[in-house]
């Protein structure tokens, strides 16, 4: 049994799994936050009565995927580090950020998304002007820096998973 766990583990290219995951989630969160948001806010989609729900689904089911990438992240880093890929500061740091990088991805799945959601239905029925609540503004720049945290933090892990598959 521990045979067949070690065949398995050895044959994935880990480094390269880390680095793919990480490339689609990163790509994937610049696509949402830079593309798809800013586009349904010029067509005046966010003033829709339905767009609350339409809102909801669309983060809902992208926040999953980000939990799935995580997890991938997460375990290729532990991997990693316990077999000694990374240099110094990978070495070192590798397994924080990817903790911090599910942490991340946690908070925006099991918190923040409902939050602003309930936030939005609740101000839904008191305003008709299609601008953001006030009340929503904190959830949002928390939902900024969050973004910048794992955008800094996936690209720093990205290089250092590049290293240790061009030096593997």
């Amino acid at each position: 049994m521990n045979r067949t766990a070690k065949l398995t583990i050895a044959m994935v290219d880990w480094p390269l799994l880390v680095m793919g995951s990480l490339a689609m989630w990163l790509a994937g969160s610049l696509v949402m936050d830079l593309l798809v948001v800013p586009s349904l806010s010029a067509a005046g989609m966010m003033a829709e009565p339905g767009f609350i729900s339409a809102g909801h689904l669309l983060f809902s089911v992208f926040n999953h995927l980000e939990l799935l990438f995580a997890g991938l992240v997460a375990s290729g880093c532990f991997l990693l580090h316990q077999q000694g890929f990374f240099s110094a500061p990978g070495q070192r740091f590798s397994r924080i950020f990817a903790i911090i990088l599910l942490a991340i991805a946690i908070v925006y799945t099991y918190i923040l998304t409902p939050a602003i959601t309930d936030l939005g239905f609740d101000m839904a029925s008191f305003t008709s002007t299609g601008e953001m609540p006030a009340a929503m503004m904190p959830l949002h720049w928390l939902y900024w820096g969050l973004e910048l945290v794992k955008l800094a933090l996936g690209l720093t892990l990205l290089h250092w998973s590049y290293q240790a598959a061009v030096r593997h």
